[in-house]
C-alpha cells in the first residue's frame, strides 16, 4: 500500500518539473532522535507476588545519511528524498541494559515555501521502509514469537525548517506517526538483563532529525539542458553549482 501511494504522489511531483526555474541536486547527513514505547516487566513471571515495573526508553542519537533533489518555483519548492536512516535506544533493566536498534529508507516528498531569503519551512508525506528492528536479549519462546514487530512499510508526514546559504544548508524536521504500533508481549532472556516477560505498549513512532545538506550541483531551467549537453562536449561554459 505505501509503494502505491508514493508511486502516485511521485506522478504528480513530475508533472511540476517542467516549469521549474531551478534545480538542485545534493547530499544530507545528520543525527535524530526516535520515540519508542514503555516496556511493562510483569513482576509475577519472575517471583510470585512481585509488582511490575515500568521501564522508559533512554533515548540515544541516531543518524541518517541520504540525497535529494530540490525543485523551485519562484518561493514555492519541491523535494523528493531518499534517506537511510539508523535509530538508536535503550532500556536500564536491573542486570544490564538492552539496547534498540533499527534501520530503515525513508522516502520524503516535500512541499515549501522560501519564507525570507535564507529561511524555508515546509511539509509532506515521508514513506518508510523498515530494514529490522532489534531489541537486545529478546527470545522465541512459547509466550512471544520474538519481536518488537513492526509494519514492514509506514506513511507518516514531516514538518520543518531549513536554513539555506550558497550551497551548505541546516535542516531541522520532526515527522509524525500516523499510527500507533501495536501492544506486544516479549520474553526477555531473565538470567541476563532481570525481566523476564513484558509488554511493549504502544507508541507512536516519531523522529526529531537535525541534518546538514550540500548541494552538489544548482542550475537554473535555461541551463539544465546545456548542463546534460556539456557533459558530452568540450566547450568553454561552466555548469557549476555556483
Amino acid at each position: 500500500m505505501a509503494f502505491i501511494r508514493l508511486t502516485t504522489v511521485l506522478v504528480l511531483f513530475c508533472f511540476y518539473f517542467g516549469s521549474a526555474q531551478e534545480y538542485a541536486l545534493g547530499v544530507r547527513g545528520g543525527f535524530n532522535n526516535f520515540t519508542i514505547g514503555d516496556i511493562n516487566s510483569r513482576g509475577g513471571s519472575i517471583a510470585q507476588g512481585r509488582p511490575d515495573e515500568l521501564f522508559s526508553p533512554k533515548k540515544e542519537m541516531g543518524y541518517q545519511l541520504g540525497g535529494y533533489l530540490n525543485v523551485a518555483f519562484g518561493k514555492l519548492f519541491v523535494q523528493p528524498e531518499i534517506n537511510y536512516l539508523r535509530a538508536k535506544n535503550r532500556y536500564e533493566f536491573p542486570d544490564q541494559d538492552s539496547k534498540w536498534n533499527s534501520s530503515r529508507i525513508d522516502i520524503p516528498l516535500l512541499a515549501g515555501y522560501n519564507i525570507y531569503k535564507p529561511v524555508s519551512i515546509y511539509a509532506g508525506p515521508i514513506f518508510n521502509f523498515y530494514n529490522y528492528t532489534k531489541l537486545e536479549g529478546v527470545q522465541v519462546t512459547s509466550f512471544s514469537d520474538g519481536g518488537p514487530d513492526l509494519e514492514e512499510s509506514t506513511v507518516n508526514f514531516v514538518i520543518g525548517a531549513m536554513l539555506r546559504w550558497k550551497r551548505f544548508g541546516v535542516d531541522l524536521r520532526y515527522e509524525i506517526g500516523s499510527n500507533e504500533t501495536e501492544e506486544e508481549l516479549l520474553d526477555i532472556i531473565r538470567s541476563t538483563y532481570g525481566v523476564n516477560l513484558a509488554d511493549l505498549r504502544s507508541y507512536k513512532p516519531n523522529v526529531i532529525s537535525l541534518s546538514f545538506t550540500v548541494d552538489i550541483f544548482r542550475t537554473d531551467n535555461d541551463d539544465i539542458g546545456g548542463f546534460f549537453s556539456g557533459l558530452f562536449k568540450n566547450n568553454n561554459k561552466c555548469y557549476c553549482p555556483y
